[in-house]
């Protein structure tokens, strides 16, 4: 009983998620900024799909990183890109993974869920890096979503999409140039 509890418990917190507003949109004015779960549903959905092209990599695993990469921010909050500028990334990484921490503490597996979300925080893996990279790629295409619908002030959200994609997955790179082709 006390496992089920500890699982609803997380979950409510967790579907906290749906109302929290992204805080880079909403610090640029979008007016109906997208949540944080349905940026996670975004990069949830890239990884189903990209993750069919690239061989070798485990897709149950993808889809797990996407789930869990900003599940933190269920406690902390979106903390916008200024706030790791102003604290600095490690700061940022710290209280990031103490809300991880509280969040999986309470059940069985939250090891491995914690495990999982440090694989992501640290790109340790292939998958790891290629959700990295999804997230840049949503992010992209989101902006590209706000920009068709009128949002203006987001051109520092397309600053360097086409460099750091690095060779280990080239397809982050080409849906980067399609999104900059399209905007």
């Amino acid at each position: 009983m006390a496992e089920a509890s500890d699982l609803l418990t997380l979950y409510t917190r967790l579907a906290t998620l749906k109302l929290l507003p992204r805080a880079g949109w909403l610090q640029r004015g979008v007016a109906q900024p997208e949540s944080v779960a349905e940026h996670t549903f975004g990069v949830a959905a890239l990884a189903l799909l990209v993750g069919d092209m690239v061989p070798g990599l485990d897709r149950g695993r993808l889809l797990a990183l996407a789930l869990v990469h900003d599940m933190a921010e269920a406690l902390l909050g979106d903390l916008p890109a200024s706030a790791r500028r102003i604290l600095g990334a490690d700061v940022k990484h710290a209280a990031e993974r103490r809300a991880a921490n509280e969040l999986f503490g309470a059940l069985p597996q939250g090891a491995h869920y914690l495990a999982l979300w440090e694989e992501y925080a640290s790109a340790a893996t292939p998958e790891a890096r290629l959700i990295k990279g999804l997230d840049r790629i949503e992010m992209l295409a989101q902006a590209l979503a706000y920009e068709r619908a009128g949002s203006r002030a987001l051109a520092e959200f397309w600053e360097g999409a086409e460099r750091g994609w690095g060779d280990e997955f080239p397809i982050l790179a080409q849906l980067a140039a399609m999104l900059l082709e399209r905007r």
